[in-house]
């Protein structure tokens, strides 16, 4: 069998005639983008694991001490509050899994940025939010959040006594059919993906969800503007309606995942977060290669926006019919850095001013690489720059 995905994809023989063609819009296609890829990583979970068991408290204390190295993390108060927090238990979570330096980088650059919910509470001194919410056994809160105009990120927490979803290994918030959340900033309804609750070694469940601040939209895919009061405040508001405890390695007879308990009611959360935008330092590049212009770069607290002018693909000499070629952001040892987020305005002609937001750092030299989406992988630019 052959060994990459293009290969597997080949020994398929679908009738795509059978199936109506739709056209999805940017907002669309990263939605389903992020559902295949969330799929894809729990299936993926069985098939790399490193022999990881469920370990007891003591295994948190190890894991400081293994982290101040792992970690780059050369202070080890810092490294004790890293690890003590929600993002220290992602952490903990993703350990033997494919994507565990993945994660374990995104984690450890956001939660060094982060601040504790509470703090932003305490600033404002108003009783309307909510950072915990009980029903049916089962208790969410919410605990950090990082924004830096450009993403949203928060940690939630959730603890429950029941055995059934006690033994899950994941707890999911999204069926395949109703609404069983939603997620408002400033009370506009957004379309956005919750990510499921990892089981870590304490016990308890815990998920750092992404919002896009770059090209927002409501549940209709429709872009809107979420607008910050005098103070760069955003209220988040999270409804949780339904919670399905799975097992990644265990299946029903119709192929879905095994679920071991469902929990039905509503858990709402509101909170404020601070749109910290005092460490973006923008930056002017324009290099141009091969029709692609790379404009500029923002570095913010934890990530890196790099600013494009794309041409239409379709035409020549690139002949891509879909005008949707790979893009990304390499490191001086040639490695993709990891994408965050994009915005993309599209024109009538094909043509797009991008950007793509990547998590940074530090990193001096890097280029923007870009190649046709096919097995081949042809290059048709890579333009290097610094950043400052």
């Amino acid at each position: 069998m052959a060994n990459n995905i293009y290969g597997l994809l080949n020994e398929v023989e679908t009738d795509f005639s059978e199936y109506e063609e739709t056209e999805l819009s940017s907002k669309e296609k990263e939605r389903h983008k992020q559902r295949i890829l969330m799929e894809v990583k729990r299936m993926e979970k069985r098939n790399h694991k490193k022999g990881k068991t469920w370990k007891a408290a003591a295994g948190t204390a190890a894991a400081c001490v293994i982290g101040i190295g792992a970690l780059g993390l050369a202070n080890p108060v810092q490294a004790q509050e890293l690890f003590s927090s929600v993002f220290g238990k992602l952490i903990e979570a993703s350990q033997g899994d494919k994507y565990e330096q993945e994660d374990t980088e995104r984690y450890k650059t956001i939660g060094e940025n982060a601040v504790a919910v509470q703090e932003e509470v305490d600033k404002r001194q108003e009783e309307s939010y909510v950072l915990t919410a009980e029903h049916e056994g089962v208790t969410i809160s919410v605990s950090d959040v990082y924004c830096d105009g450009y993403v949203l990120y928060y940690t939630t927490t959730l603890k429950t006594d029941r055995e059934d979803l006690n033994s899950a290994d994941g707890i999911v918030v999204e069926k395949k059919t109703g609404e069983p959340y939603d997620i408002k900033v400033n009370g506009e309804e957004l379309s956005e993906v919750m990510r499921p609750f990892e089981k870590s070694p304490d016990g308890t469940f815990v998920a750092a969800q992404q919002i896009d601040l770059m090209a927002p939209c409501d549940i209709s895919a429709r872009p809107i503007e979420l607008t910050q009061d005098d103070e760069g405040t955003l209220v988040v508001d999270c409804t949780v309606r339904q919670l399905d405890g799975y097992l990644w390695d265990a299946w029903e007879e119709n192929g879905e995942y095994k679920t071991t308990g469902t929990a039905a009611g509503e858990w709402s959360l509101r909170f404020p977060v601070t749109v910290d935008t005092s460490q973006n330092e923008a930056f002017d590049i324009n290099k141009e290669e091969n029709g692609i212009l790379v404009k500029r770069g923002i570095k913010t607290k934890a990530g890196l926006v790099v600013e494009v002018e794309l041409p239409d693909f379709r035409q020549e000499p690139y002949n891509d019919p879909h005008n949707d070629p790979e893009i990304g952001i390499k490191d001086s040892q040639g490695k993709y850095i990891q994408w965050l987020n994009q915005k993309a305005d599209l024109r009538e002609d094909g043509t797009c001013t991008s950007q793509i937001m990547v998590l940074y750092n530090g990193q001096k030299d890097l280029s923007f690489n870009v190649t046709t989406r096919d097995e081949d992988q042809i290059q048709i630019a890579d333009i290097e720059f610094q950043v400052p």
